[in-house]
């Protein structure tokens, strides 16, 4: 630890016993004074003059060091310290003692009786302060006071006023600080009770219980005609010592957020009766006894008012204390009871707030999946005849508006779209949004007829125009109904989504039916999804080979990789018909990553001997993959396979299908991989309906012509489609671009490709799809020449 941290350690560790050390010499200068009362004056006005000195500086480094200095209470209690301090020093030391002026002996009296009124002040202030009810620690000061004064008056003060038989200012000026000091000492006294009995109230209570005894002994000497007592000069001093102590104690530290006082707890109840029934019975009592009554007081023959009279008032001012008092506590009860009140309200708003907030979409305010599943478990206890029906709607191409325009554009059309399906809703009926751009729509007692009305309408409504920041957005759904009864809420879920997965495959913006083959399709689309996940590693995919022939030599020119699947101890299954499988459920990725690494591995032999290329399909998954470029650049490297021994082929379709930004990126990527030296082929050229100006920003090397231009060749009307056919070759040469003619089959079709200047064809004319071993065979006994 450095210096200055063990010097302020150092520091705090001394701050926190200055309280023990005060207290021990203040403790010691009492004990001196106490010993010199009435015995040498000047020594004992010396212990005076220090002590209360000393009590005034702890105050103010006390106050200063736990942070109070310029709290009102505090200031309050620093200027009462000093007067009495002030007053004791000039008016009875040097004035009274020393010199013996009358003069200033009065000026201690009243400076002395003004800092017992700041004191008290101080003391007031601290509990209005503290209390949670304003005039609480007042009226319970008050009781307690007059509780104790009862008694004190009937038992010691108006004994000693009888017996001396006058009443002179020197006895009132005594009879008033006692006065004082019992409402201080029930102030402090229902702070402390209040505040867990803090140490720094607990010294302070002490301090004001010794100042009372000892103003009531010196009032009882004044009583009597002599001097002061060891008592009094004790009291007094004591009171100076643990009013130093107490604000030098560390705990006065909290001093500044004593907490409010709560509703009376049981202690303070107790006292409350004891001082209620206690001392009026017991001043009672004792002025009742013998020698105490009205015929033997000589205050009676002096003119001072009875013992029994003072009493009886001083319980009618108990008796008030104590009603206001309970006025206090049920004024207190009623604000607690109106602001439990107002908590419950606010409870209850809260509870209906979250309610809604966990059946409700918080963006467009509609229903979410919880409440629709609540409405469908409702819907289906209805009978048979008022059956519902159960729409579920997707926007078509949602994701490009986010991609494109931002997710706030995204937010604000899916708000229009919500206002425009709740227009076509009727009461009763349940309108909810399942997440992202997924709606759905629950009528109950709708047959099919009605519902598919309805989806009519919403189609039109969803088409009309949005006009958001300025833009013209355009937006199609595609909807599923279910108007067949089902089990479950879940099944009903499950059903409507299947009608709406076929509406997506319609072409979207179409509505679809639930029927029972789209459960039996489902439930086979499933099967082939988990008949893929364990086919990789079961070494249930192979690659088989399909040559691209030259129509002018008769060479293979290259090889096109097709995916095969043959289930163990099972059929082959067709690719047309689990590749839609892989695609829909992201399994081509995995499997497309496969094919390209053995379709390089086989290829590299084939092209190191005979020169030929190998051709991978690709599919739209595969490329939106932002690792797809590292990953074929990294198999062809580890492979070392040169420039243009491979053809990645990409179809118009997969590109048409992503946002024009997602389109623009995956160009890019191509224009890459090419300037690499992969070729790039375009296949199924002519179906699309933008393919010449894709061509003009393609990158492609190659354009693959759609089987569908190559059969009607050498159909009954031939011209068109012969027509067709040399339109886009000749086009492909003017680019420069080869071109490959699919699904030739007859001679007759490869002879008049030749005669249209096609260089490249494949079909099943020159062989059907096979193994990389009869590939090998092939190569071995074919004619081959390397086109450029």
């Amino acid at each position: 630890m450095n210096p200055s941290a063990l010097k302020t350690a150092a520091r705090q560790a001394a701050g926190s016993r200055a309280w023990l050390g005060f207290l021990l010499l203040g403790g010691v200068l009492t004990v001196v004074a106490t010993s010199l009362t009435n015995r040498w004056l000047s020594a004992e006005v010396l212990c005076w003059v220090l002590g209360q000195g000393a009590s005034a500086l702890a105050v103010f480094v006390g106050t200063r060091r736990h942070g109070l200095a310029r709290s009102r209470p505090w200031r309050l209690m620093r200027a009462a310290v000093v007067l009495a301090w002030v007053a004791t020093t000039l008016g009875w030391g040097i004035g009274g003692v020393w010199l013996g002026n009358a003069e200033l002996l009065e000026l201690y009296r009243i400076g002395t009786l003004s800092a017992y009124v700041l004191s008290l002040t101080a003391l007031i202030s601290l509990s209005l302060q503290t209390d949670g009810s304003r005039w609480a620690g007042l009226l319970d000061g008050g009781i307690i006071s007059i509780g104790a004064a009862m008694p004190l008056w009937t038992f010691l003060i108006a004994p000693a006023i009888a017996r001396s038989g006058h009443l002179s200012a020197t006895l009132v000026f005594a009879l008033v600080p006692p006065v004082i000091d019992l409402f201080a000492f029930g102030v402090i006294a229902r702070l402390t009770l209040d505040s867990n009995r803090a140490p720094w109230l607990g010294l302070m209570s002490f301090s004001y219980l010794a100042l009372f005894v000892a103003d009531g002994a010196y009032l009882l000497d004044r009583v009597a005609g002599r001097p002061a007592d060891a008592l009094t000069t004790a009291g007094w001093l004591g009171w100076f010592v643990l009013l130093g102590t107490a604000v030098l104690h560390p705990s006065l530290a909290g001093a500044g957020s004593l907490r409010p006082a709560a509703a009376p707890g049981r202690t303070r109840i107790r006292i409350f009766l004891a001082v209620a029934l206690l001392s009026p019975a017991a001043s009672i009592v004792g002025g009742s006894r013998p020698g105490a009554g009205p015929a033997s007081d000589p205050v009676v023959t002096t003119g001072f008012a009875p013992a029994d009279l003072v009493v009886t008032v001083l319980t009618l001012a108990l008796a008030v204390l104590l009603v206001l008092r309970l006025s206090a506590v049920a004024g207190i009860a009623e604000t607690q009871a109106v602001d439990l009140r107002q908590a419950l309200r606010r409870q209850e708003v809260l509870q209906r707030s979250l309610t809604h907030r966990a059946s409700h979409d918080p963006l467009t305010g509609l229903g979410n999946r919880a409440l629709l599943i609540q409405a469908l478990q409702s819907s289906l206890t209805t009978p048979a005849a008022s059956a519902s029906a159960l729409l579920l709607l997707d926007l078509d191409g949602f994701k490009d508006v986010n991609d494109t325009y931002g997710h706030p554009v995204g937010d604000e059309l899916l708000t229009i779209v919500s206002r425009r399906l709740r227009a076509l809703t009727h009461r009763g009926q349940t309108l909810a949004r399942l997440g992202g751009d997924e709606f759905a729509l629950l009528l109950p007692g709708t047959d099919q007829q009605q519902a598919l009305a309805v989806a009519e309408r919403i189609l039109a409504a969803v088409r009309a125009p949005y006009h958001i920041d300025g833009r013209e957005l355009y937006m199609t759904t595609s909807i599923g109904v279910l108007a067949e009864t089902a089990t479950t809420a879940t099944d009903a879920l499950r059903d409507a989504d299947l009608a709406l997965y076929a509406a997506k495959a319609a072409g979207k913006n179409q509505v679809a039916v639930f029927d029972y083959t789209l459960r039996a399709a489902r439930l086979h689309h499933a099967e082939i999804a988990a008949g893929l996940r364990q086919a990789l590693a079961a070494e249930e995919l192979t690659l088989a080979y399909q040559p691209v022939v030259n129509l002018t030599t008769g060479a293979v020119y290259a090889v096109e990789a097709l995916l095969r699947w043959t289930p163990s101890g099972g059929r082959r299954v067709p690719p047309d018909v689990f590749i839609p499988v892989a695609e829909d459920t992201g399994l081509i990725v995995e499997i497309g990553r496969w094919a390209l690494e053995q379709a390089c591995a086989q290829a590299k032999q084939w092209h190191r001997r005979y020169g030929i290329a190998v051709t991978v399909n690709v599919s739209g998954r595969q490329l939106r993959e932002r690792s797809f470029r590292d990953t074929v650049l990294e198999i062809l490297t580890r492979h070392a396979l040169p420039r243009n021994a491979l053809t990645l082929e990409v179809t118009e379709s997969m590109l048409l299908a992503t946002s024009p930004a997602e389109t623009q990126r995956i160009v890019a990527v191509l224009a890459d991989l090419r300037a690499h030296g992969v070729r790039i082929a375009l296949d199924d050229f002519g179906t699309g309906y933008s393919s010449l100006a894709y061509l003009r920003t393609l990158p492609v090397d190659i354009l693959k012509i759609d089987r569908s231009f190559t059969t009607p060749l050498t159909g009954a009307d031939h011209r068109q489609a012969r027509a067709f056919t040399k339109a886009i070759v000749e086009l492909a040469a003017g680019l420069d671009l080869a071109t490959v003619v699919e699904g030739v089959e007859s001679r007759e079709q490869a002879g008049i490709l030749q005669q249209m200047g096609c260089p490249l064809a494949q079909g099943y004319l020159f062989s059907p799809p096979i193994s990389p071993a009869e590939v090998d065979d092939l190569l071995q006994v074919s004619p081959w020449q390397h086109a450029v």
